[in-house]
């Protein structure tokens, strides 16, 4: 699917939708963030609810700085698919946005976004629970989008996949977990990016995790402690950098290192 196809089944999700859902990922809200899909909910005066998946691997803290940055893009509520965490409270914010529309048209029409790994697919299938029944395709809406009832008061629109990453946004991909490891081209950029979430958010699970001590040092400098901690060395005794980068990004990417301890 092209990039322009994708946008178009977009703004078809948007204008059918009562209510509109993005999907984040807790460990990196802001990273997960789509402005432009944002922009168009905006634009077509549509509800929009900030979902920030994952909420069990973060912690407390943690969430209350992100609640409070993610308050001015719309509604934010965290939860946890995987525990089922904040699924009746996203509902009761479901139907209190989409009541006005509900009255006129039934079920609360709610349209699903997100990026690949945010937990877009998990999100529908907890809302929908055991009551999940899919719904012929809308006549003349884009193949592959279909309605799933969600009990009597929502409809979820499930469609054909999520919003794409541009080829570029190399660090994006990494820190989703949609870009291998073996496949990045500069890991130095990402593997910082992943040293500063911890800096901000919580140094003592990463320090744990390596068995150093950050204290004031740059990211060079904790790369560096990590590889002679891990006897990371090439020839002549000098810390093979790449390798720790790989190490530090691959950890991430299969949740051996986690910002909640």
């Amino acid at each position: 699917m092209s990039m322009r196809d994708f946008w178009r089944i977009v703004r078809e999700v948007i204008e059918q939708s009562d209510v509109v859902i993005e999907v984040l990922d807790a460990r990196m809200p802001h990273e997960t963030r789509n402005r432009k899909a944002e922009r168009m909910v905006k634009m077509h005066r549509k509800p929009l609810i900030i979902v920030v998946n994952k909420r069990d691997l973060i912690t407390s803290e943690i969430a209350k700085k992100y609640r409070k940055s993610l308050k001015k893009v719309g509604n934010c509520i965290f939860i946890s698919t995987k525990n089922k965490r904040g699924i009746v409270s996203l509902k009761e914010e479901i139907m209190k946005l989409g009541k006005r529309r509900r009255r006129k048209r039934g079920r609360v029409r709610v349209g699903v976004i997100g990026y690949p790994n945010t937990g877009k697919s998990s999100l529908i299938n907890a809302i929908a629970g055991r009551k999940k029944a899919r719904v012929a395709a809308k006549p003349g809406f884009t193949r592959g989008v279909q309605w799933i009832n969600a009990g009597e008061n929502i409809r979820l629109l499930d469609t054909p996949g999520v919003i794409p990453l541009g080829e570029r946004d190399e660090v994006r991909q990494a820190l989703i977990g949609v870009l291998d490891v073996s496949k990045i081209r500069d890991p130095m950029v990402v593997a910082k990016r992943i040293v500063e979430l911890f800096l901000e958010q919580n140094k003592q699970v990463f320090e744990e995790k390596y068995g150093i001590e950050v204290g004031e040092k740059s990211f060079p400098g904790i790369v560096r402690e990590i590889g002679r901690v891990r006897h990371m060395l090439k020839k002549g005794g000098k810390i093979d950098l790449r390798r720790v980068y790989l190490t530090i990004i691959n950890d991430w990417q299969k949740g051996e290192l986690l910002l909640k301890g």
